[in-house]
């Protein structure tokens, strides 16, 4: 089996939003998982960085920027700028925290917004998703977010969600149950982050041409009109 370069994601940048409840420099669960695909992807060149938006003052609302003090253009424009969307969160009473949910929310203002070919600005860019907790949700955290994605406009490859939520019931979090060593933990944070750079690498040269994919200001298709 042939095995990527160690450059092969240079130049590309990943970008991971840990939705995590916890400010920083607290410990978080979802981070220690997150940062395994990420330094995966560290391992074949690409730029990496993960932040908590709950670190910053994200005013609630469904636009770019809700004035007054709102810090969530600082992440936006991070947003923008990564051809990787890593979105990791926690789980609460079986879905996804928060402030995932606010995250999405403030994507929602992208609609309103064009890239220079007139697509939204999240074309092009791929994405996976990071769930972890000791209670039952993985799989519906990651199939509403991965969704949402897509209809922001990113690119979703097979296998890119991971998780971690231990045995059934109330139990001990990913760092305190051997998380790390999970086998399948470990092989599907390796598929989630290799997919990724595969996609983004194919992404970046050959985007998704705009025909088809763009519209004017009465809804009609811009390249046809209709």
């Amino acid at each position: 089996m042939a095995e990527l370069d160690a450059d092969a994601g240079a130049g590309l940048k990943a970008l991971g939003l840990n939705c995590t409840l916890k400010k920083s420099p607290e410990r978080s669960h979802t981070e220690a998982l997150m940062g395994r695909v990420s330094s995966l992807l560290s391992e074949h060149g690409v730029e990496t960085e993960l932040l908590r938006p709950v670190d910053y003052a994200i005013a609630f609302g469904v636009s770019s920027d809700e004035g007054d003090g709102d810090e969530w253009p600082q992440i936006l424009d991070k947003i923008k700028a990564a051809d990787i969307l890593l979105m990791g969160m926690s789980i609460w009473f079986g879905h996804r925290s928060s402030v995932a949910q606010l995250v999405i929310e403030r994507l929602d203002g992208t609609y309103n917004e064009r890239n220079e070919v007139g697509q939204y600005p999240l074309y092009n860019k791929v994405a996976g998703v990071v769930v972890t907790g000791n209670e039952d949700g993985a799989h519906a955290c990651a199939e509403s977010t991965l969704f949402n994605m897509t209809h922001l406009g990113c690119v979703v490859p097979p296998n890119v969600d991971t998780y971690w939520v231990g045995d059934a019931g109330p139990g001990p979090s990913y760092l305190d149950a051997g998380g790390p060593e999970h086998a399948y933990t470990q092989r599907t944070s390796s598929w989630c982050a290799h997919n990724l750079l595969h996609m983004a690498r194919i992404m970046r040269d050959n985007p998704i041409p705009p025909i088809g994919n763009t519209l004017d200001e009465h809804g009609g298709d811009a390249v046809h009109g209709g």
